[in-house]
């Protein structure tokens, strides 16, 4: 079982494979497309003048066959990627669910191209508000479909953000849905007959292929992120570098301060000193020193700084007096 192919292991890691099968896809189109301006050759052979089969407008063709077994697909790999981000760890707000949304949409996408939910849905707002909108009706499916496709969209573009390819193959589909949504209303071609009909369907079909794309290209992207396979990005490492250094001049300036309250000790100087937790800079001028040096002296920096003196500052401190002490003797 050890051997056996995982889910991951469909999606391919290749980018060149990757073109290469949406190339294959879109040749497809094109024979779709070419069988459908066929058709009128074979109409003297037929007894409706017509083939079920290569009429992208009719039901049950192929056209419609070929746009459900994508939008199919495109389900799939997008559960496939939910099932990998949902593990990612600094996903705190659990954006990852909007990749099961996108699945059940996609899902959504393919009954319908098998079944026309949207036309049945076109006639029954039809029927209940006594009005068909717009033209033949089709403005209530097209307004359904643009608020719950696009905001599923939109989110899912937010999360994309950061694979490029992914995220500008989701512009091609708003812009090739967009453009068959506008054929279909009759703004492009409305005398055109076929051409606007294989306009209209070749855009659509060309945007369930650009669907598939971008969730196959993201697909390899949370699984190449996963494995640990990609590059870190930029903006960590500046994070990083930028939390060191403001680390380093914090130390500095405990450092500098620390240095200024014994030098106060020593020589009786006024000193501005930052004592911790926040508190209110305060001037003092620093006591000089008594009989027993190194207890004034101790003292007064513990009440200077606020704290008590680390081992090492103490030593630091008894060094300085004795420097003092013994330049005093010299001299």
């Amino acid at each position: 079982m050890d051997e056996q192919l995982r889910l991951t292991d469909l999606v391919p890691k290749r980018l060149g494979v990757i073109l290469l099968l949406f190339a294959a896809g879109l040749l497809v189109v094109a024979g779709l497309e070419a069988l459908y301006s066929w058709m009128p050759s074979l109409a003297d052979k037929t007894t409706d003048g017509r083939v079920a089969a290569f009429d992208l407008d009719g039901e049950g063709s192929l056209g419609a066959w070929f746009s459900s077994i994508t939008l199919l697909l495109a389900s799939v790999v997008a559960v496939l990627v939910y099932t990998v981000r949902r593990y990612k760890k600094n996903d705190y707000q659990g954006h990852y669910r909007v990749w099961l949304w996108a699945a059940l949409c996609w899902f959504l996408l393919s009954v319908d191209e098998s079944a026309s939910l949207h036309e049945g849905f076109k006639e029954m707002m039809t029927l209940v508000t006594g009005t068909r909108l717009f033209g033949d009706g089709s403005m209530w499916w097209v307004i359904a479909y643009f608020f719950l496709l696009g905001g599923v969209g939109a989110r899912l573009v937010i999360d994309m953000r950061h694979c490029r390819l992914s995220t500008g193959s989701m512009v091609m589909v708003a812009a090739s849905y967009a453009s068959a949504v506008v054929a279909q209303l009759g703004w492009i071609l409305p005398d055109g007959g076929a051409k606007e009909v294989m306009f209209e369907e070749g855009a659509e079909m060309v945007g369930n292929l650009f669907l598939l794309l971008a969730m196959v290209l993201h697909a390899r992207y949370v699984i190449l992120d996963a494995e640990g396979l990609l590059p870190q990005p930029e903006e960590d490492d500046e994070e990083q570098v930028a939390d060191e250094e403001e680390e380093y001049e914090e130390e500095e300036t405990r450092d500098e301060e620390e240095l200024a309250a014994e030098e106060a000790i020593l020589f009786g100087q006024n000193v501005r000193v930052n004592p911790p937790h926040g508190s209110r800079r305060t001037t003092r001028a620093a006591s000089k020193p008594k009989p027993d040096a190194f207890s004034a002296g101790m003292e007064a920096a513990e009440t200077r700084v606020g704290r008590k003196l680390t081992h090492q500052e103490k030593k630091a401190l008894r060094r300085r007096l004795e420097k003092q002490r013994r330049e005093r003797r010299s001299a």
